[in-house]
């Protein structure tokens, strides 16, 4: 198990999460319609059945559908290996710096990528469900909705406070 939390596998991990967030949002745009101008992230925000159904409605009518689909799928991807490159990085961080400052950033951003990736699959597994059954849900729009902003959160606490760590432990070790 020692194997796995090593930095080889946090860049494959972390910096594989960063490249398929950054193919999502390039390819985001196709979803973009008249209902939903913000495309995936207005099915994020939605909140209620309704609104899920209308989005949803003028995916089908675009013919982009099935993309919807297989973006939600590669966003469980991105949310799995960003999470664990945030994780494995964090605990590296923890237990390896000299600094004590340093290890209380590494363990904020072993908490934060794992809030992250709790929130994100809560509201992307919401989104999917409504999809995949193409039929909105208040509940599951109202979760998703909620769970959003903690997400956001997370990911930007978790993302600067992993690159504020990398470049401190980088000067902590030329030192």
């Amino acid at each position: 198990m020692s194997n796995l939390y090593s930095w080889r596998n946090f860049w494959i991990f972390w910096g594989g999460g960063l490249a398929l967030f950054l193919y999502l949002i390039l390819s985001g745009g196709a979803l973009e319609t008249m209902v939903a101008p913000g495309d995936i992230l207005d099915h994020q925000s939605a909140a209620t059945a309704e609104r899920v159904n209308a989005i949803q409605q003028s995916w089908a009518d675009a013919g982009v559908l099935d993309l919807a689909r297989w973006g939600m799928i590669a966003d469980l991807v991105f949310i799995t290996l960003y999470m664990s490159g945030g994780i494995i990085g964090g605990r590296l961080i923890w237990q390896r710096a000299k600094s004590p400052t340093l290890k209380k950033l590494g363990l904020l951003c072993v908490l934060a990528y794992f809030i992250f990736g709790l929130s994100d699959y809560l509201e992307t597994v919401c989104q999917l469900i409504q999809l995949l059954n193409e039929q909105g849900s208040d509940i599951l729009a109202g979760t998703a909705a909620l769970a959003r902003p903690v997400k956001i959160i997370a990911w930007i606490a978790g993302t600067i406070a992993m690159i504020v760590a990398l470049v401190w432990r980088w000067s902590e070790t030329r030192a």
